[in-house]
């Protein structure tokens, strides 16, 4: 998306500008945990700090592998990881998430809103 300029905002703008907002207020609230600080709690107690990383990893292979598999393998596949890996779900609701949530899905953009869905190996 285009940024445009201050006089002509393009597309890109809007998103961009909340951006460097969330990233500046996310500073300012380390630096003033940072400065409270006593010493007395580690900033990422034993290990908290890797369901989010494995998070951050998850949305980026579903969003690399997209439009090389297609939408309904690649959420499928998503869905099963994050709930399995992050969330330590059952296999049954496993399962039964991973399919309801992709068949929702696809009904609402592939079919009632018409939204081209990627194809990825099944185009």
């Amino acid at each position: 998306m285009a940024m445009g300029s201050l006089k002509r905002p393009g597309p890109g703008f809007l998103p961009f500008g909340l951006a460097l907002i969330l990233v500046a207020l996310a500073l300012a609230l380390i630096a003033s945990q940072w400065k409270k600080g006593s010493g007395k709690a580690p900033f990422w107690p034993e290990r908290t700090w890797l369901r989010p990383f494995l998070g951050v990893i998850a949305f980026g292979l579903f969003a690399f592998l997209i439009d090389l598999i297609g939408f309904l393998p690649t959420t499928f596949i998503f869905l099963i990881l994050w709930m399995w890996i992050i969330e330590g779900i059952s296999w049954g609701q496993i399962a039964t998430v991973s399919i309801g949530v992709t068949a929702v899905l696809y009904l609402i953009f592939g079919y009632f809103l018409e939204v081209p869905l990627p194809g990825g190996i099944f185009s």
